[in-house]
């Protein structure tokens, strides 16, 4: 009972009982209310004509029209019948016409109205029957006070009103009955498409991705579900083709220093070496193990940057320090190559962020276009203030990166072109884990237009007095 109750469906048919069954006791209520206004009004309405009627016919003759008989007791015919009392100032009965209640039960409302000169009106129960009485101070023909008292039986107004009451309820139970079927039935029909969407849904599989909601639904809460329902499975879709290529390509670039390694120590051992051959072949294994190593700690970062669990320490950092420590340590591979690094970094760069990923970043960016470089020409490393944030450029004069590949030049295992190929030392990871931590510290990076030839890396960093860094980002593949 309690799960069929916690149906949505049961609950929207219950909820719209409620309301209805509210509004129309209340306005049964009102209606009955209203109703016995009017039959009480028109009693009384009634009486008063009466009194008036018999006051001119008490002016002209003296007596009550009809007089005579004096019997108490409740009237009879139904309730129709009006009974007409005179009375002195002092509740003595003179006359009557018409049977109605007992003189001892008028004696109040006759020394009311007697003591006050005004009509006064009451209610009487006389034998389990209701009897409207109005008293009503006036003067014979020989100038005395005297009270005229009016009564009539209420019985025909209960009754009416009685019956309306019962007339009502029963409405009321029979569209309380047709207002439950009936928001029950609305309630499936408006569900109903979400029922479809939720059998869909559960026939969905990691292999049917690609699949979507294909109903016709109208522009309201339940398209809007579908809708989103539709962007959530192209999320989906998107994530589950990046982790296929990210695994693929991960494990080729993996394979690859691994056959090298195997191939070089079986080559080796095959047959006795010389000490300088083994010192050779070791010389290759180590350099191919610190590429794997490479390559691994670089996927493991951008994992854990991609999780949210990379989280930088916000500290401040001077960016011109930064970018000549970094250069400094660059400066021997550059001599090596034969290559300049030029610095031209303003004074004081105050950022917050961490040491570490930005100088990871600086490292990868100079590593970059130290690999592309030309002999003979110059990487020019800048640091600059450009309104509120600090700009990092890291430019080199080599073969540049083709229009085809920059939108892609930031994802992982992403390379240009044959000049920018696998031999040169790299496996597509370091721009990634560049734009990983540049976004991490709330900053961006960008591949400018460079005129001529060459590659041209841009960094923007919010300054010292932006605040604090913005929680880790995702970070696209």
């Amino acid at each position: 009972m309690s799960a069929w109750l916690r149906q949505t469906r049961v609950r929207l048919g219950l909820a719209y009982m409620g309301i209805f069954t509210v509004v129309t006791l209340v306005a049964a209520g009102t209606l009955t209310v209203v109703m016995a206004r009017i039959e009480y009004s028109a009693i009384d309405n009634s009486l008063a004509s009466d009194a008036r009627s018999t006051q001119s016919s008490i002016a002209a003759g003296g007596a009550l029209p009809g007089s005579g008989t004096a019997a108490d007791g409740p009237g009879q015919g139904g309730g129709l019948q009006v009974a007409t009392l005179l009375f002195d100032t002092n509740a003595n009965l003179l006359d009557r016409s018409g049977q109605g209640p007992p003189t001892s039960a008028l004696e109040s409302a006759v020394r009311q109205a007697a003591a006050s000169g005004v009509p006064a009106l009451e209610t009487l129960n006389v034998n389990g029957e209701a009897q409207r009485v109005l008293a009503k101070p006036i003067s014979s023909r020989a100038g005395e006070n005297r009270v005229l008292v009016v009564a009539r039986s209420r019985a025909e107004a209960d009754q009416v009103v009685a019956t309306t009451a019962t007339v009502l309820i029963l409405g009321v139970v029979v569209l309380m009955i047709a207002a439950t079927v009936l928001g029950y039935g609305l309630a499936g029909t408006a569900l109903r498409p979400v029922r479809e969407i939720v059998a869909a849904a559960r026939s969905f599989s990691e292999q049917d991705l690609h699949r979507r909601i294909d109903m016709e639904l109208p522009s309201d809460e339940i398209g809007e579900l579908a809708d989103t329902f539709n962007a959530m499975l192209a999320r989906l879709e998107t994530a589950f083709e990046s982790l296929r290529r990210f695994t693929a390509d991960a494990a080729h670039e993996l394979r690859a220093p691994l056959t090298l390694i195997r191939t070089e120590a079986e080559v080796t051992l095959s047959r006795p070496r010389s000490p300088e051959e083994y010192q050779a072949s070791l010389s290759t294994v180590l350099a191919e193990a610190q590429r794997l190593g490479r390559t691994a700690d670089q996927l493991l970062m951008l994992a854990r940057a991609e999780a949210g669990a990379l989280i930088p320490q916000a500290n401040r950092v001077d960016l011109s320090s930064l970018v000549e420590d970094a250069v400094r340590m660059w400066q021997p591979l550059a001599s090596e190559r034969r290559v300049a690094i030029l610095v031209n970094a303003a004074e004081g760069g105050p950022t917050r962020g961490d040491v570490d990923l930005l100088r990871r970043l600086l490292d990868n960016l100079i590593d970059n276009a130290l690999r592309y470089a030309p002999v003979g020409s110059d990487v020019v490393v800048a640091c600059s203030r450009v309104g509120r944030s600090w700009e990092l450029t890291i430019s080199d004069s080599g073969p540049g990166v083709p229009e085809s590949a920059r939108a892609s030049i930031f994802e992982r295992f992403s390379r240009a072109d044959q000049a920018r190929a696998r031999d040169t030392g790299g496996a597509g990871l370091g721009l990634a884990l560049c734009a990983a931590i540049a976004h991490l510290h709330g900053g961006s990076i960008r591949l400018d237009d460079q005129p001529g030839a060459g590659a041209r890396f841009v960094v923007d960093l919010p300054d010292a007095g932006a605040g604090t860094m913005p929680a880790p980002l995702a970070v696209s593949s």
